[in-house]
C-alpha cells in the first residue's frame, strides 16, 4: 500500500515519517509532500490508499486535498491533522470524507490508535451473503484464534500471509503484525507447528508411508520436510516412527533421510 505525508512544514512530514514503523502496517511506499500543491500531483499520480496531511497550508489546504480525492472519487482514506480543536474544522473535514482527526502535537500512541482504526474500518469487510461474517479486527485475540482455526482446518493447503489475509479480509503486513503481538510468533511458524503435529499424528496413528504423509501435509519436497520435522522434534520422520511404534525400518524413501 502506499501513503501519502503532506504538510508545508517539511520536517512536520519527516517527524510523521518516522514516529511508526510503516511496513509493519503494510505501508511498502511513503510520499512525503512540502505543501498541497505537491501532495496534489503525488495523490493523481500515485493514489495512494492513506494521506496525512495538515489542515492549514498556503493556497491547497488539507480540506482541499480532501474535497479533490472526493471529486475524484479516489479510494484514499485521509487522516487530518491540525493545531486547531475547534468543532467547526473537525466537522468541515468529515463534510468532505475525512476517516479520522488529530490534533497536534501527534504523538505517537495517538497516531498509532488511529491508524489501527482506520484499517480495521476499511481492510475488513463482510463475506457474502450466506457465509460467516468475518468482522473480528476489533477484538485481535478473537481475529487470531479464527486464523489459527482457519490454518489447523486448511493444514494441507497451500498457506501464506496473502492466503490468511484473504481470508480474513486484512493486509497481509497488518495481520502479521497482530499475529506476532498477540502470539508472540511468527504466522509462517506456526503454520510449520501445525503441519509437524499432523505429521506426527499420521506417522503415530497411520501405516502411511512418509512420502505420503508429507504430501497429506501439503509438502512436496522430502528433504525440506524432513528437515523441518527434525528442528520441530530431535529425530528424522524414520526415526520418529521407530521410537513410537515399535517397528522395524522398512523402504520409506527420500523423505526418511
Amino acid at each position: 500500500m502506499k501513503l501519502l505525508i503532506a504538510d508545508d512544514e517539511l520536517y512536520m512530514a519527516e517527524y510523521i515519517q518516522k514516529l511508526l514503523d510503516w511496513k509493519e502496517y503494510g505501508f511498502d511506499q511513503v510520499f512525503t509532500a512540502n505543501g498541497g500543491s505537491m501532495a496534489r500531483d503525488i495523490l493523481q499520480e500515485f493514489v495512494p490508499e492513506l494521506l496525512i496531511t495538515d489542515i492549514k497550508m498556503p493556497r491547497i489546504s488539507g480540506l482541499d486535498l480532501s474535497a479533490f480525492i472526493e471529486e475524484k472519487k479516489y479510494p484514499t482514506k485521509v487522516i487530518i491533522i491540525s493545531g486547531y480543536s475547534e468543532f467547526e474544522y473537525a466537522k468541515q473535514a468529515l463534510r468532505y470524507g475525512v476517516s479520522e482527526y488529530l490534533v497536534k502535537p501527534v504523538l505517537k500512541g495517538d497516531l498509532e490508535e488511529t491508524l489501527e482504526r482506520i484499517l480495521q474500518k476499511n481492510f475488513v469487510k463482510e463475506k457474502k451473503k450466506g457465509e460467516d461474517k468475518i468482522c473480528l479486527a476489533g477484538d485481535k485475540n478473537a481475529l487470531i484464534s479464527y486464523v489459527k482455526n482457519y490454518i489447523y482446518e486448511n493444514f494441507d493447503q497451500p498457506l501464506s500471509l496473502d492466503v490468511l489475509g484473504e481470508a480474513v479480509h486484512l493486509h497481509p503486513a497488518y495481520l502479521s503484525k497482530v499475529f506476532k503481538e498477540v502470539t508472540d510468533r511468527n504466522v509462517s511458524g506456526y503454520i510449520t507447528d501445525i503441519r509437524m503435529q499432523k505429521a506426527a499424528e499420521l506417522l503415530e496413528q497411520t501405516e502411511l508411508k512418509i512420502h505420503e504423509v508429507m504430501e497429506l501435509i501439503g509438502y512436496r519436497k522430502s528433504q525440506y520436510f524432513s528437515r523441518l520435522f527434525k528442528e520441530k522434534f530431535g529425530v528424522t520422520p524414520v526415526e520418529y516412527r521407530r521410537t513410537v511404534k515399535k517397528v522395524p525400518e522398512e523402504d520409506h524413501g527420500p523423505a526418511a533421510r
